[in-house]
């Protein structure tokens, strides 16, 4: 985080800084509020907060910190040997780098 050098701002700015971080404070705390609102609305109703989005068309809301990726799609297969194959995340498997050394292009092995 950059770092402030409050004591070379006027006591004007730093008024101004104090409310508008003041503010920011306020705005956080009415949408903790909310939120928790909602929480509440729907665990009385018996619903879980996932359904309820659900239901709104939200679909699934990812998660801050966790990611489901699940597994991805085969996008790359070996043109002699179809048991190798390569989504295309993560390192480049060996089989596929020596296909491209020996001229083998990239676009003949996808699926």
């Amino acid at each position: 985080m950059k770092k402030i050098n409050l004591s070379a701002m006027s006591a004007a700015d730093l008024q101004q800084l104090k409310a508008d971080i003041d503010q920011e404070l306020n705005n956080r705390s009415a949408k903790l509020q909310a939120i928790e609102e909602v929480k509440q609305i729907a665990a009385s109703k018996g619903l879980k907060l996932e359904e309820l989005l659900a239901e709104l068309g939200m679909g699934k809301v990812a998660v801050k910190g966790k990611r489901e990726l699940g597994p991805a799609p085969i996008r790359f297969r070996h043109p002699q040997n179809p048991s190798l194959t390569w989504s295309g995340r993560g390192k480049r498997p060996t089989w596929m780098r020596d296909a491209l050394a020996a001229g083998v292009s990239e676009a003949s092995m996808k699926v």
